[in-house]
């Protein structure tokens, strides 16, 4: 029958200790199969507006998936880990790179963001003809390169 009371603390801490010392799961190859299939359709059918795809994600899903086996205190990873760790990415990618009206916007998380607007502004200092500026210079180029100053 289904446990309705949580489990006692210790045996939580218990647990994640023997988890952390005794479990090392090894990729199976339909587990593998899964990450690479995955990680290969993003990276090759990267179109323009497309969310990249670089290694550490690839490993991050290693890494989830191996979690995931571990939490389970499997000697290996399943293909089901593998899948519910691509389900997961996938479903993180739609959260963080979606704005408000469900288009992709590249500009949110970590696919090189943070800096294009700085690196915008630099090239807008360049590109003005200029080597000193005074502040009210810079406030009409961060408003031109919709970067807010403050």
């Amino acid at each position: 029958e289904f446990q309705k009371q949580p489990l006692p603390l210790q045996q939580v801490k218990d647990y994640i200790a023997y988890a952390r010392e005794y479990c090392r799961p090894k990729m199976t190859p339909a587990a593998t199969s899964v990450l690479q299939r995955y990680f290969m359709k993003l990276r090759h059918g990267n179109r323009k507006g497309d969310v990249p795809i670089t290694t550490r994600q690839l490993e991050a899903l290693i890494r989830l998936s191996q979690a995931r086996a571990k939490a389970c205190l499997r000697p290996c990873v399943l293909k089901e880990d593998a899948e519910d760790v691509v389900e997961l990415m996938i479903e993180c990618n739609k959260q963080v790179h979606t704005d408000g009206s469900g288009n992709i916007d590249k500009g949110r998380g970590g696919a090189g963001g943070k800096n294009k607007p700085k690196r915008a502004f630099l090239a807008a200092m360049r590109d003005s003809g200029s080597s000193e500026f005074a502040y009210p210079d810079l406030l009409r180029i961060s408003e031109r390169v919709n970067l807010p100053m403050g």
